[in-house]
């Protein structure tokens, strides 16, 4: 019986451990994300200063 909790464990240490992976992944992506980065290398275009809403 403790062999299979220990392959549980496993198991959910590793699931758990790849879903954070991919959480972090996007969490990075999203932080450093751009619109001159999008300007530049996406959409080839500079945007009118005018179009662009500030916070």
């Amino acid at each position: 019986m403790a062999a299979e909790y220990a392959y549980l464990a496993i198991w959910l240490l590793g699931m758990f451990g790849i879903i954070g992976i991919v959480i972090g992944s996007v969490a990075n992506f999203a932080i450093h994300d751009s619109l001159s980065h999008d300007e530049q290398f996406v959409w080839r275009r500079k945007i009118p200063a005018d179009a662009i809403k500030r916070k």
